[in-house]
């Protein structure tokens, strides 16, 4: 597999021991056959309560790419975990797909709750920062379950925030259903303005009912045709980063000195 080379230090990749891969634990209701992988930051603190990123990939990938995009976003900052797409994409069981229908979106909500549970069994997690995050069809699984459960039953905030890079708004399944609960989920959209995953026609079609929905979304669009560049990983390290400490994010969005992220698909 090849490992993503970190920002600012050629050649050298991230270190191997933050990539942990393992199965669910079996019993309990649980499927039992979905592996998980993580990330721990550098010099992990098990005193330290880290905001947790739940990563979905796009179509066509695995959930081992956690480790790949989690260096570009921060090597301190978070615990993450990456979770496998709902159904296998070729022969060989090597890549994977999020089914966006009604019965997709419930396994991959239960695959994502496990994993949340399974990250909080083992490192020290703060639950009211739980980050759904995911790339093209990832980020749109991303937005559906965070919206399903923007809040507990309780009140509490079961997801804090949704992140989504070039995912559409999902259409389908009544993903409005829990409006009064989704409008208070803080979702970050960045769009590359140049590609072709998330056309600009989709994209204000998506503007106008975010609108009308009276969601609290923020939406940032960057002159590049793939949101996968380091610039936008850092902007989103910046917009997580602004929630954990309460502070205003310091973002300028007006330079877009971007690197390609690239990746293996798995």
């Amino acid at each position: 597999m090849n490992r993503l080379t970190r920002p600012g230090s050629a050649g050298r990749t991230a270190p191997p021991q933050q990539a942990l891969q393992e199965p669910f634990a079996s019993g309990g209701g649980r499927r039992g056959s979905s592996p998980l992988s993580y990330f721990l930051p550098v010099r992990y603190e098990p005193n330290y309560k880290y905001p947790l990123i739940v990563w979905l990939h796009q179509d066509g990938a695995g959930e081992r790419q956690v480790a790949e995009v989690m260096p570009h976003l921060s090597l301190q900052n978070y615990v993450a975990v990456g979770v496998r797409g709902t159904r296998a994409c070729d022969a060989a069981g090597h890549r994977f797909q999020w089914l966006q229908s009604p019965l997709g979106t419930a396994i991959a909500e239960e695959a994502i709750f496990e994993a949340i549970e399974a990250a909080q069994s083992r490192y020290s997690i703060n639950p009211e920062r739980i980050y759904l995050a995911g790339y093209r069809e990832g980020g749109t699984m991303a937005l559906r379950v965070g919206l399903r459960n923007a809040a507990a039953v309780d009140g509490s905030r079961a997801i804090d925030g949704v992140i989504s890079l070039d995912g559409a708004l999902p259409r389908g399944g009544r993903p409005l259903a829990n409006l009064e609960a989704a409008r208070q989920l803080a979702i970050l959209s960045a769009v590359a303005i140049e590609g072709s995953q998330y056309p600009m026609q989709t994209v204000c079609e998506d503007l106008r009912l975010w609108h009308a929905a009276r969601m609290k979304m923020d939406m940032r669009q960057y002159t590049v045709d793939d949101a996968m560049v380091t610039e936008v990983l850092r902007d989103v390290n910046a917009w997580i980063m602004a929630r954990v400490t309460g502070q205003a994010s310091p973002m300028d969005v007006a330079d877009y000195d971007t690197l390609p992220v690239e990746f293996s698909t798995n």
